[in-house]
């Protein structure tokens, strides 16, 4: 059994966030959105829908609300690691949520 020399010291173990070697943004609870073309738009964190309609979708993304615009709009995928925009996209609008 290997002994340790009185100059070392326990490492910490990495956080899994370091372990998978995460970029800064996605580890600070900052939602993370991507946008295909103008025909698909993914969001990660998503903590609820506020609108819903084929013209507007609006969504609480924590400390952000996503409003997204366009025509025959559709959410293909919701869950709160991922949601999932299809349609016709022609804007997209961020603003901060206020107490």
């Amino acid at each position: 059994m290997a002994r340790k020399s009185r100059g070392q010291t326990k490492r910490a173990h990495p956080s899994v966030e370091q372990a998978l070697d995460l970029p800064e943004i996605l580890r600070s609870g900052v939602p993370h959105i991507e946008l295909q073309g103008n025909a698909e738009l993914s969001l990660d964190g998503c903590k609820g829908i506020l609108e819903y309609t084929e013209e507007s979708v609006r969504l609480h993304a924590g400390a952000l609300l996503l409003s997204v615009g366009g025509s025959g709009l559709c959410i293909r995928m919701y869950s709160e690691e991922q949601t999932v925009i299809t349609g016709d996209i022609r804007q997209i609008a961020l603003e901060p949520v206020t107490a």
